[in-house]
C-alpha cells in the first residue's frame, strides 16, 4: 500500500509521517498533563504551529525532484508555514459564534493534521531510476556540503550563540508593556467570542492570533509562554537572512548580514515582546528567499509561488507594513520573467498563489474595512501615523531613537558602509574620475545630514529627501548592477525613503528596512574583505576580520546586554547612572517615545492577587499604564472615576522619572495614605495610597511570593473586562427597556451584606438595540424605600465614563461596573438598589419598559443592600 501512495519510495516521508503522528500523540498527552506551563505550551505550538507547517512544505514543495529542498530550507520554510498556519486557523475559528473552546482548537488543528497528512501520503513521487532520474540542481545545492560545511556550522553556531543570548534568556523578566497587553486582552476578548476583538484593533491581527492556539488549549499563560513564539519568529527570521545573503552572495554575506541583525537593538527588543515585528520579519524574509530561489530554479513555479504567497499574505495579517516584500518581490519576479519564463506560463502559476494570498487577506480584510470601527482604524493610519503634508524629515528621530536600541558606533559604522557601498557601486560602472567624483558627492551630503538633518531645505520646504532619492536613483538604475545587488538595494532603500520622509511617525517601524540594509552591509563587508585579501593575503585578511568581527561582537553585544539581558539593571530606570561607560551618545536623555523591548518589572502581578484576594477592595487610578493594569487585574481594578486607591509605579521611559516624583509628590498632597509597597527583588517599586483621613500602616507585598499563583490561577483567558464582552457573566439576567434604544439585560452584585464606609460593587449589561445622539448617564443609588434615606450613590456614563452611549455598536453587550461607596455613618437596614439612566445636559430621565411593555417608571429596583453595624 505505502507503494501505491508513493510513501515506500520516500524513506524521509514515511519517517515524517511516523513521527510526526507520534510527536502529535506525546503533544496531546503533555498538553493536559500536570506539568510546568512552558511545556505545555511549548507542546501546544509543535501541535498547531511546527508539525501542521511540516506537512504542509513537504505537501507543497518537499518532494525529491528536480527542485529538492535542503535540510535548513526545509526548516526554516516549515516555522513559517506553522505561524502561518495558526494565524489562518485560529482566525477562521473567532469567526465561528460564542467563545473559542479547547476542543473546538484541537478538532480544528488535529482536522488540519490529517488533511495535510493525507496530502502528504496520497502525492504520487516520478519514477525515479538511474536512468530516468532528475538532473543534479547545481544552481541551488545545499549550502553546507564540501568546503561550505565548516562555513555553514561555525556561521550557524555564532549566530544562534549570540543571537539566543540576546533574546531567549530573563523572557520571564519584564512584565507585560502597554501594546503587549492590548495584544493580549484582544487575545482574550477573541477566546471569549467577542466578535469585534479583531476588528477595532487598529493593525492586523497576528499578534492577537499566534499566542491564541496555545493559550485556549492550555487554558494558562505568561510572560515567558507569550514570548516565545516571537522570540523563536524572531531567530527564523536571523537564520533566513543567513540563508538567503548566502544564495546570493555568498557565506561572508549571509553571515555579517545575520550578525548584524542578531546584535541590532530593534530586533532584540521585538524578540522579547508580544508584538507583531517579528513575525513580519521572518516571513517577509522568507517570501523573498522562495521568490529568489525561483529566480535561479524556475521550477514547480505554482507551489513556490503558493508557498512565498501564504508567506506574504500571513505578514500582512501581522501589519500592513508585510507589503514591504512585496517592493523586492515584484522585482524578482519581473526577472523570473527576464530570464526566459514566459509571461503565460508565469500568470498560469500565479493563478493559485493569488487565490491563496487574496483568500487570507480577503478573510480579514474583508470585514475589517467593512466594520464601522474601520474609521477609525484610517483616521489613525493616515493622520497620526503617514500624515498628509509629505515630505518630512524623520532623520534626527531616527538617529536618536536607533543610537539608544544601538551603539552610536553600530550605527556611524552602518552609515558609513552603506556610503562605501554607494562607492563601490560608483566605481564598478563609472568612469574613474566620475566615480571619484560621485562618491565624494555623496559622502559629503552624509556627513552634511549627520550634522544638520534638514540641510537642503529649498522655498521654506525641506527637501532633504531628494538628496537621498537620487543616491538610491542612481545606484537602482545602474544598467550592469547584478540582479542580487539590485534586490537588496531596492529592499533597503524604497522602504528607507518612505519611512524617513513619507511616514509622519515611523518610530521603531524603521525595522522595515533595516532588513534589506543588513544585506547591503554584508555585501559591502565582503567586497572590502576580496579588495584586502588580494593585497595582504587571504591568511592574513582572515585573520584580520575574525579579530575584527570579535571585537565588534563584544562592542556591540555587550551593549546589548547591559540594556535587554541584565535584568537586575534595568538601565532605562536610571538612564544617567546606570547606563555602560565607553558607549557616546549625541543626547543628554533619551527618547522616551515608543521604546519596547527593554527589562521593566514594577510588580504588577501583586496587584492582581491583591485584587483577586479582596484585599485592594475598591477600584483604583494611576498614572498611566491602563492596558497593563487591566490585563493584571483581570479588568477588574482600574476606575479613576469611582477610585479609592491611587497606584504609583516607575515607568521605563527614563524622561518620566521626574515626572513620576511630581505625581507621587500630588498624591501625597491630595490627602492620600500610603496603603502598601509592592517589592522586587526587595525593592519598592510600585505604591499602593488610599484615601483615608487617618494615617495608616503600609504593608509590604513581595511579588516574588505570588508569581507562580498568579501564573497557575489568575492567568485564564475567560475574564470580564468593562465595556464590550463576548462571553457575559450575568447572575441575575433581566430585560428591561430604556427609552426606545437601550436593554438591561442583567446584573452582577457583590457587597450585598455589607457594613458603613464599606462598598458595593454592581455590573450591569447593557445591549444597544438603536443608534443614538445622546450620551446617557447611569445612576445608582442605595435608599430607605420607606423614608428615602440615601446610603449610598454613584453617576456616570457607563464603563467609567470611557464608552458614551452614542459610541455603543448595535449588538454589543456592554459590562459597565460601579463601585457605590457607603456612607461612613450609614444606618444599618435593608435598602434598596435603584439604577436607571438620564441625559445630564436635559437633565431627563429615561423612562424604563418591563418585557411585557408595561411602564415601570424612570428608576428599576434590581435588588437589595443590608447594611448592618460593625
Amino acid at each position: 500500500m505505502t507503494q501505491v501512495l508513493g510513501i515506500g519510495h520516500n524513506p524521509m516521508r514515511r519517517r515524517l509521517l511516523v513521527g510526526g503522528f507520534l510527536a502529535a500523540a506525546v503533544a496531546h498527552v503533555v498538553i493536559f498533563a500536570p506539568l510546568p506551563l512552558p511545556l505545555r505550551a511549548g507542546a501546544a505550538l509543535i501541535l498547531t504551529g511546527l508539525l501542521p507547517g511540516l506537512l504542509l512544505v513537504e505537501a507543497l514543495v518537499g518532494s525529491r525532484d528536480d527542485a529538492p529542498l535542503d535540510f535548513w530550507e526545509r526548516a526554516l520554510y516549515s516555522v513559517g508555514a506553522g505561524a502561518a498556519l495558526i494565524v489562518v486557523t485560529m482566525l477562521l475559528l473567532s469567526y465561528l459564534p460564542g467563545p473559542i473552546l479547547r476542543w473546538q482548537t484541537l478538532a480544528a488543528f488535529d482536522g488540519l493534521l490529517l488533511i495535510l497528512a493525507g496530502a502528504v501520503a496520497l502525492h504520487r513521487l516520478r519514477a525515479h531510476s538511474p536512468a530516468a532520474a532528475s538532473p543534479a540542481v547545481t544552481e541551488w545545492s545545499p549550502v553546507w556540503t564540501g568546503v561550505a560545511r565548516g562555513w555553514f556550522l561555525a556561521g550557524l553556531l555564532t549566530l544562534l550563540l549570540v543571537a539566543g543570548f540576546l533574546r531567549l534568556p530573563n523572557l520571564h523578566y519584564s512584565e507585560f508593556q502597554g501594546d503587549e497587553t492590548r495584544a493580549l486582552l484582544r487575545t482574550a476578548e477573541a477566546i471569549q467570542g467577542y466578535r469585534d476583538a479583531l476588528m477595532t484593533h487598529k493593525k492586523g491581527p497576528g499578534e492577537i492570533l499566534l499566542p491564541a492556539s496555545h493559550y485556549v488549549l492550555v487554558d494558562r499563560i505568561n510572560e515567558v509562554t507569550a514570548r516565545l513564539p516571537f522570540a523563536l519568529l524572531n531567530l527564523t527570521g536571523l537564520l533566513a537572512v543567513f540563508l538567503l545573503g548566502w544564495r546570493m552572495f555568498g557565506p561572508r554575506v549571509g553571515w555579517v548580514a545575520a550578525m548584524f541583525l542578531a546584535l541590532d537593538g530593534y530586533f532584540i527588543g521585538f524578540a522579547r515582546i508580544v508584538q507583531y515585528q517579528s513575525m513580519v520579519f521572518c516571513l517577509v524574509v522568507l517570501t523573498v528567499l522562495v521568490l529568489y530561489r525561483l529566480v535561479r530554479v524556475p521550477r514547480r513555479l505554482p507551489n513556490f509561488l503558493t508557498l512565498a504567497a501564504l508567506f506574504l499574505g500571513t505578514a500582512m495579517l501581522a501589519h500592513y507594513e508585510g507589503a514591504l516584500a512585496v517592493i523586492p518581490g515584484l522585482f524578482l519576479l519581473f526577472m523570473l520573467w527576464r530570464r526566459g519564463v514566459a509571461l503565460a506560463a508565469l500568470g498560469r502559476a500565479l493563478i493559485a498563489p493569488v487565490l491563496v494570498g487574496g483568500a487570507i487577506l480577503a478573510a480579514f480584510y474583508v470585514p475589517f474595512v467593512l466594520n464601522p470601527a474601520f474609521a477609525v482604524t484610517y483616521a489613525y493610519i493616515t493622520v497620526n501615523r503617514i500624515g498628509t503634508t509629505f515630505p518630512y524629515n524623520n532623520l534626527a528621530d531616527f538617529f536618536g531613537r536607533t543610537t539608544l536600541y544601538n551603539t552610536t558606533y553600530a550605527l556611524l559604522l552602518w552609515i558609513a558602509l552603506t556610503v562605501a557601498g554607494v562607492a563601490v557601486v560608483y566605481a564598478r560602472h563609472l568612469p574613474r574620475g566620475a566615480a571619484w567624483a560621485a562618491g565624494l558627492l555623496v559622502a559629503g551630503g552624509m556627513a552634511v545630514s549627520l550634522a544638520q538633518p534638514t540641510w537642503l531645505t529649498l522655498g521654506g520646504q525641506d527637501q532633504t529627501w531628494g538628496f537621498f532619492a537620487l543616491v538610491m536613483l542612481s545606484v537602482w538604475l545602474m544598467p550592469r548592477l547584478r540582479l542580487e545587488e539590485r534586490t537588496v538595494w531596492l529592499w533597503f532603500g524604497a522602504p528607507m525613503l518612505f519611512m524617513l520622509f513619507f511616514t509622519l511617525t515611523p518610530n521603531t517601524h524603521v525595522y522595515g528596512f533595516i532588513m534589506g540594509w543588513s544585506l547591503v552591509i554584508g555585501w559591502v563587508v565582503s567586497a572590502g574583505y576580496t579588495a584586502l585579501a588580494a593585497r595582504l593575503g587571504s591568511g592574513r585578511t582572515r585573520a584580520l576580520g575574525s579579530a575584527l568581527a570579535a571585537g565588534l561582537i563584544l562592542l556591540f553585544g555587550n551593549y546589548a546586554t547591559w540594556y535587554f539581558v541584565l535584568t537586575d539593571l534595568e538601565v532605562l530606570r536610571n538612564w544617567r547612572t546606570l547606563r555602560p561607560a565607553g558607549y557616546w551618545v549625541t543626547y543628554d536623555m533619551p527618547t522616551n517615545m515608543s521604546i519596547f523591548g527593554f527589562p521593566l518589572r514594577n510588580g504588577w502581578k501583586a496587584v492582581g492577587a491583591l485584587t483577586a484576594d479582596g484585599v485592594l477592595d475598591a477600584p483604583f487610578a494611576l498614572h498611566g499604564k491602563e492596558p497593563v493594569a487591566d490585563w493584571y487585574t483581570r479588568g477588574l481594578g482600574y476606575c479613576p472615576r469611582d477610585h479609592e486607591y491611587y497606584l504609583w509605579h516607575e515607568s521605563v521611559e527614563p524622561l518620566e522619572q521626574g515626572y513620576n516624583t511630581v505625581i507621587r509628590q500630588q498624591i501625597e498632597e491630595q490627602g492620600y495614605q500610603l496603603f502598601g509597597e509592592i517589592t522586587v527583588n526587595d525593592q519598592p517599586r510600585l505604591a499602593i495610597y488610599k484615601r483615608s483621613d487617618a494615617p495608616l500602616t503600609p504593608q509590604r507585598f513581595a511579588v516574588e511570593e505570588v508569581e507562580a499563583r498568579f501564573d497557575a490561577d489568575l492567568s485564564g483567558p475567560r475574564f470580564e473586562e468593562d465595556g464590550p464582552v463576548g462571553s457575559p457573566q450575568i447572575d441575575q439576567p433581566l430585560d428591561f427597556r430604556m427609552g426606545e434604544s437601550i436593554r438591561l439585560l442583567g446584573y452582577s452584585l457583590r457587597g450585598q451584606d455589607n457594613v458603613p464606609g464599606g462598598g458595593v460593587w454592581l455590573t450591569l449589561y447593557w445591549q444597544a438595540t438603536a443608534p443614538m445622539t445622546i450620551g446617557y448617564s447611569v445612576f445608582t443609588q442605595i435608599v430607605d424605600p420607606v423614608d428615602a434615606y440615601k446610603a449610598g450613590q454613584r453617576d456616570g456614563e457607563p464603563v467609567c465614563n470611557l464608552l458614551p452611549t452614542n459610541t455603543w455598536r448595535l449588538g454589543d453587550v456592554i459590562a459597565d461596573r460601579y463601585y457605590i461607596p457607603l456612607a461612613t455613618d450609614a444606618r444599618p437596614g435593608t435598602y434598596q438598589l435603584l439604577i436607571g439612566m438620564y441625559d445630564r445636559e436635559a437633565g431627563t430621565r429615561l423612562e424604563i419598559f418591563a418585557p411585557d411593555g408595561a411602564r415601570v417608571g424612570d428608576a428599576l429596583g434590581i435588588d437589595e443592600v443590608r447594611v448592618t453595624a460593625p
